[in-house]
């Protein structure tokens, strides 16, 4: 990338597309104070600045620290913020994105201000000035970071657990007891020693933990109370356990509420800003259809055809006479879904709505979890989604057909239906559940 001087045009960013920074959120929790610097501006911000070539972001973080106030941090932080910010220098050819780090510390060290700092020094937390750019937001991100950390201890030296089934089979899950308090521990499994697959996982878990504090910082109430990302290979949450109430399944006798509830939170979520934060994860509305119907070939749908009597044996007759249909009409779908997707106005989905991502209480209402697909789509998928798993488990959902969003269905159906002829390894139970899937999808998409 070339390097260009500053100028007042280009408000000193010097590169053309993404000028990386890194910033400091330095806290002595003891006597809940934070460090920040006093701009040429006369603005307060926390302290940080633009990464050298070749540096990495906590180096820059903590070199910027030391330049800017004296004070000299060690490296013992954590990531809790990294992507675009909201600076008045950023403009469509040029932009800040940063990565935030917090530092907790033991004792509040005299600071001056050096270098582009003015000032430097210790503020109260329960009386801070207001803060440059996005500083107050990435400094919300770090207190949520430490309002978290009692999950840490309850889940390293618990007093009961026991063993999670069910869910993504790549990482082990518990729920652990201590001290009358529960927590959900998701962890990548050893048997995953692989270097890429685990950083492929992490990136999974840090986009999850990621996403559930951009949206408690924003008050969306549709996920659990508390979660923390814990190193690289660990994300701890809330647990909502059966014993206190929560259904992680729809009841007939409670449907009506359970799916009411869902789409109270749905909606609240189309109304929530997207994160900010960069993710190194494509995102889920171009995987829906690179990986549905633009993949679903000739070749794919003879492969379908011959997996069809395995998948059929373990039908009802109903729903046998369904997937015949569906596989009759697998070339005028492909054609239709194959069509690139409408672009209405897009909003913040979850893409991974079914029963087993839902937990259900008839006084608290709905939590979301598993938010490592959430991004852009379009209104209604959320609600689509999580009627095509009810229909599977056949639950009457003819009162809320009117709310389906048929395109998506349609996107979800080419998706289940490739990957249901993906190669696997002894037992098909994920392939014929992608088909089923599939099926329900067709059966809602042909009625609607």
């Amino acid at each position: 990338m070339k390097e260009i001087e500053p100028t007042s045009l280009r408000h000193e960013l010097w590169y053309d597309g993404p000028n990386y920074t890194a910033d400091s959120v330095i806290i002595n929790p003891a006597s809940q104070k934070i460090l920040l610097i006093k701009r040429s501006s006369g603005e307060w911000a926390l302290p940080g600045g633009f990464i050298d070539p070749g540096e990495d972001s906590l180096a820059a973080a903590i070199r910027e620290t030391r330049e800017e106030t004296g004070v000299t941090i060690s490296d013992g932080a954590t990531l809790i913020f990294r992507g675009l910010v909201d600076d008045p220098r950023n403009r469509q050819e040029s932009w800040i994105e940063t990565s935030a780090y917090l530092f907790t510390v033991s004792d509040t060290i005299k600071a001056t201000g050096h270098d582009d700092a003015i000032d430097a020094g210790w503020w109260s937390i329960d009386n801070l000035p207001s803060l440059y750019a996005s500083h107050d937001y990435i400094l919300t991100r770090a207190l949520d970071h430490l309002s978290c950390q009692n999950l840490i201890e309850i889940a390293q030296s618990p007093e009961t657990y026991h063993d999670v089934s069910g869910g993504h089979m790549q990482y082990d899950k518990i729920i652990a007891t201590k001290n009358g308090q529960s927590v959900f521990v998701k962890q990548i499994s050893a048997k995953y020693d692989d270097t890429p697959r685990r950083n492929r996982l992490h990136q999974y878990l840090e986009k999850e933990a990621f996403v559930m504090a951009h949206l408690r910082s924003h008050g969306y109430s549709g996920i659990p109370e508390r979660s923390i990302l814990h190193g690289s290979d660990t994300l701890i949450m809330d647990a909502m356990e059966p014993d206190g109430g929560w259904q992680w399944r729809a009841r007939k006798d409670t449907l009506n509420s359970y799916v009411n509830s869902a789409i109270e939170k749905f909606n609240e979520l189309e109304s929530m800003p997207l994160p900010a934060d960069a993710f190194d994860i494509e995102p889920s509305r171009d995987s829906f259809v690179k990986e549905g119907w633009q993949s679903i070939d000739n070749q794919k749908i003879d492969k379908l055809h011959k997996l069809a009597p395995s998948f059929l044996d373990r039908l009802t007759p109903r729903s046998q006479a369904a997937a015949q249909s569906l596989l009759r009409n697998l070339a005028s779908l492909r054609q239709i879904g194959s069509q690139t997707p409408r672009t209405n106005s897009l909003v913040f989905c979850h893409h991974d709505i079914r029963q087993s991502n839902m937990a259900w209480h008839p006084n608290y209402g709905t939590r979301l979890v598993d938010w490592s697909w959430s991004g852009l789509g379009e209104s209604g998928s959320d609600i689509t989604s999580l009627l095509i798993d009810l229909h599977k488990s056949y639950h009457d959902i003819s009162p809320y057909q009117n709310i389906i969003n048929l395109d998506y269905c349609l996107t979800l159906m080419g998706f289940w239906l490739n990957h249901a002829t993906w190669p696997h390894h002894g037992d098909d139970t994920t392939r014929f559940q992608q088909f089923l899937s599939a099926l329900s999808a067709y059966e809602i998409y042909i009625n609607g």
